[in-house]
């Protein structure tokens, strides 16, 4: 069987201002033509360091220290800069997590799916025009004629997702590399891309790659598992293995939480039919609208209110996409609302028309009087300064404003929010593209947290962590909900999620 990557005893190192940070530690593994191999295990692990290992894309911050990579029979980790040209997108290509990050915002689309083509096969551009747009439509990009032409920010984060894989597939690459492809994405279009990948590696030619959190997605569609904790691989076997009888304790307990149903086991606050919720309190089902002791329970003020929301898009010099269409809401204080529905539907644009960020074009939007509020992006890298360590970032908000009496008291407040979303302390001094995905949208989750707001915009939240840190940030709202009386407008495709905190779900 012809082998397309080979990883030997690579140790990988972040340079820092206390030293070298062990990221990798002599990873060994390798991936045959023909099959799909899956990258598994917790935020932090390493899944991410050695993916982009591969494709020698680290900054200058990393160090190999020993080991080497060869892809297609050639070791990349020698090769200079014009070499590694020609081998990216021919030999292996990568589709990253936050597609905002590897999308170039001052390119159109369409350009950016070309640029592999032309680079590395011998066509003109109106052939890579064509290869574009059947990309486009093979990825389920709507109206790709259309949509050739626009930039990153016209598109929802799951279609910026979606034009990432087909720019990641452009060139027909040997590898292909796929770093949580699918969190961004609705359950639909999830199981196309995922069809789409699985055809393509079943090619007897190709190999892919699969980083995944989601181990019930990696039972679907991987022929080997490979488990990593503290930068290294601590399991590696074929699927039926790793599920049936699986060997280290590791891989058991990432196991356990793969079986860990949210909204399963229980609710928290509220559950009910359609529209209607009913409030729990120590585990009474309460009348409906009343109190314990029968008292009708008092009316909430509202601190959103909604009230024919329109937004349009421009699409070219004749055509506009209407992504809001007379959108009304009112949410009362205190509720956890919960905003549903297939990417592209408008639940990013809603958040963002919330926030300010959109100028609506009819409609409008009250905020009760004094009202705080602050978002969490769904790409937590695009929202960072890469200049910034994390522990900047997280301080940013107090620090404009000049809301703390001290440097002593801002720290304490960093710390203790770095550790409610299980940040540790060690990572405050690192910056955006040396930590994993899912500690750079916790590092966001307590950005959003350290004003004290009254009303949180959450996008996405938890898209991008792994099923363990999904259920501790879940509860980490919900705790801090009732705690604070937050406010919370939960957007998501996930909705056993949604269905597990909120009091109410609304559908686009």
């Amino acid at each position: 069987m012809k082998q397309i990557l080979s990883v030997e005893n690579l140790k990988l190192s972040f340079r820092g201002s206390q030293g070298n940070v062990s990221a990798l530690r002599g990873v060994s593994l390798q991936v045959n033509a023909g099959e799909t191999l899956a990258l598994v295990g917790e935020s932090g692990c390493g899944k991410t360091a050695l993916c982009r290992a591969v494709m020698m894309l680290h900054s200058q911050h990393a160090v190999i220290e020993d080991g080497r990579i060869l892809l297609c029979g050639r070791n990349v980790s020698v090769m200079n800069e014009a070499e590694l040209v020609k081998v990216r997108g021919r030999d292996a290509a990568m589709v990253f997590q936050d597609p905002m990050t590897s999308l170039n915002p001052t390119l159109s689309i369409g350009r950016q799916i070309m640029e592999p083509v032309l680079l590395h096969q011998r066509v003109s551009r109106e052939e890579a025009k064509k290869e574009a747009l059947r990309l486009l439509e093979l990825v389920g990009i709507p109206q790709p004629d259309i949509r050739f032409g626009q930039y990153p920010h016209h598109f929802s984060g799951g279609m910026r997702q979606r034009a990432a894989i087909a720019i990641a597939l452009a060139a027909k690459p040997k590898l292909l590399i796929a770093d949580e492809p699918t969190t961004a994405l609705d359950i639909d279009t999830q199981e196309k891309i995922m069809e789409l990948l699985c055809s393509l590696s079943a090619d007897a030619e190709r190999a892919m790659i699969m980083v995944t959190h989601d181990l019930g997605l990696a039972e679907q569609i991987a022929d080997r598992i490979a488990v990593m904790k503290d930068g290294c691989i601590v399991e590696l076997g074929t699927t039926e293995e790793i599920f049936s009888t699986p060997r280290h304790a590791y891989t058991k307990e990432l196991l356990r939480y793969a079986r860990y149903g949210k909204g399963g086991s229980h609710y928290h606050g509220a559950i009910g039919d359609g529209c209607r919720r009913r409030a729990w309190i120590d585990g009474k089902l309460l009348p409906e609208g009343k109190t314990p002791d029968g008292h009708p329970l008092p009316e909430k003020e509202s601190l959103l209110e909604i009230t024919g929301l329109t937004k349009r898009f421009r699409l070219g010099k004749r055509k506009a996409l209407t992504a809001l269409n007379d959108f009304s809401l009112t949410v009362k204080r205190g509720e956890i609302v919960g905003v549903v529905g297939p990417s592209g539907c408008g639940k990013s644009t809603l958040a963002r028309c919330v926030m300010g960020i959109y100028k609506p074009d009819g409609g409008w939007i009250r905020l009760s009087e004094g009202c705080r509020k602050q978002m969490i992006f769904q790409d937590s890298a695009s929202a960072f300064n890469p200049r910034m360590r994390i522990f900047d970032i997280i301080a940013e908000p107090l620090v404009i404003k000049k809301s703390y009496d001290s440097k002593a008291r801002l720290s304490e407040k960093v710390y203790d929010l770095m550790e409610q979303v299980g940040l540790e302390r060690e990572l405050a001094l690192r910056y955006p593209y040396d930590v994993s995905g899912g500690q750079r949208q916790r590092a966001a989750i307590a950005r959003a947290l350290i004003t004290d707001p009254d009303l949180l915009v959450a996008d996405e939240p938890i898209a991008s962590l792994d099923v363990s840190i999904q259920s501790q940030i879940i509860h980490l709202l919900k705790k801090l909900h009732d705690e604070r009386e937050l406010t919370i407008l939960l957007i998501s495709h996930d909705l056993p999620m949604v269905e597990h905190i909120s009091d109410r779900i609304v559908e686009m």
